[in-house]
C-alpha cells in the first residue's frame, strides 16, 4: 500500500509546475507519514489483540470448536458424544496443547459467523479452503484429501488421462467422478467410458479386469483399495479439508500447525484416518 502511494504521489508531482512542486512534496511526505503512523498503529493493536486471545485461550482451558455434528465418518454425535474423525482428530490436537474441548454444534451455514463472532475459536467440520473468506478466516495446512481418485492396477501404467488412450474408464453414472470421466472422454483418444452403479461395482471392473481404471472419492478409494491386492488410487482432484480460525488469531494458527505436522511425522494422523475411514 505505502509503495502504491508513492507511486501515485510521483505521477502528481511530475503533472505540476516547479513552484508548486516544493508545497505539494511536503504535503505528500505529511500524508505518507501519518498513512504508515495509522499502519503500524493498526499492526500493533491486532498484535496485541491476538496476545489476548492466544492468554483468553489458556486460561479457559478450553478450545471452543463449531461443528456440524452431520455427516458421517467426519462429524457426527454417537450414542454419548461428539464423534468420528474431526472429533478424533480435534481431542488429539487440544492434548497437545493441554486444552479441553468445548464443542458448540453451529452447523455448516453458521460456521463462519460463529467464528467471526468469537462464539468459537476454530471450525472442524470436513471444511473446504473457501477463498471468498480469506479476509476474514486462515486455514490450517489440510489433514484429510476428500477428492476424487483415480483407481488401478499397479501393473496397468495408468496414473493420469494422458494413458487413458484406447483404455475402459469407469465411474458411478451421475456422480462427480462421472462428470469428470466424460470430460476425460473427450481428452482421451478412443478411451471407452463405462457407467457403474457404485463406487464399490466400478472398483470391482477394475480388478475383474472389465474395466482399466475408475475414478470414485477417497472414502471409497482408501476403503476398497486398501483391501484389494493389486490396485492403487491416484489423487486427481484435490479436496483438502483444513481447519478454519479467525485470521486475526496467528497463535493459534501457528500452533494447530505446529501439532497437525507432529502428527502427520509420528504417524497419528494416518492412525486416526485409517480409524474412521478405512474400516
Amino acid at each position: 500500500m505505502k509503495a502504491h502511494l508513492i507511486a501515485v504521489a510521483a505521477q502528481v508531482v511530475r503533472c505540476l509546475g516547479r513552484g508548486k512542486k516544493r508545497f505539494v512534496l511536503g504535503a505528500i511526505v505529511v500524508c505518507l507519514s501519518a498513512v504508515c503512523a495509522v499502519m503500524a498503529a493498526n499492526a500493533i493493536q491486532s498484535r496485541q489483540l491476538a496476545d489476548k486471545q492466544w492468554g483468553d485461550l489458556h486460561a479457559r482451558g478450553a478450545l471452543r470448536v463449531g461443528i456440524d455434528p452431520g455427516w458421517q465418518p467426519f462429524s457426527f454425535y454417537g450414542v454419548t458424544d461428539w464423534e468420528g474423525l474431526d472429533a478424533d482428530l480435534t481431542r488429539e490436537i487440544a492434548r497437545r496443547l493441554d486444552l479441553q474441548v468445548q464443542t458448540n454444534p453451529v452447523g455448516y451455514d453458521s460456521m463462519y459467523d460463529a467464528l467471526t463472532l468469537w462464539q468459537v475459536d476454530i471450525v472442524v467440520s470436513a471444511v473446504v479452503v473457501d477463498p471468498a473468506r480469506m479476509d476474514d478466516a486462515a486455514y490450517t495446512q489440510s489433514y484429510f484429501d476428500a477428492g476424487l481418485r483415480l483407481v488401478t492396477k499397479s501393473s496397468s501404467g495408468i496414473r493420469s488421462v494422458a494413458d487413458l488412450d484406447h483404455r475402459r474408464l469407469t465411474a458411478t453414472l451421475g456422480s462427480d467422478a462421472d462428470r469428470t470421466a466424460r470430460h476425460w472422454e473427450r481428452r482421451a483418444t478412443n478411451m471407452v467410458r463405462v457407467s457403474a452403479s457404485d463406487d464399490m461395482a466400478a472398483v470391482l471392473a477394475v480388478q475383474s479386469g472389465q474395466a482399466d481404471a475408475a475414478i470414485v472419492d477417497a472414502l471409497s478409494a482408501m476403503k476398497l483399495v486398501r483391501s484389494a491386492d493389486g490396485l492403487i488410487s491416484i489423487s486427481i482432484a484435490p479436496q483438502p479439508y483444513s481447519i478454519a480460525v479467525r485470521r486475526d488469531n496467528p497463535w493459534l494458527l501457528e500452533a494447530l500447525n505446529r501439532v497437525l505436522t507432529e502428527m502427520r511425522s509420528d504417524g497419528t494422523l494416518d492412525t486416526i484416518v485409517g480409524r474412521w475411514v478405512q474400516r
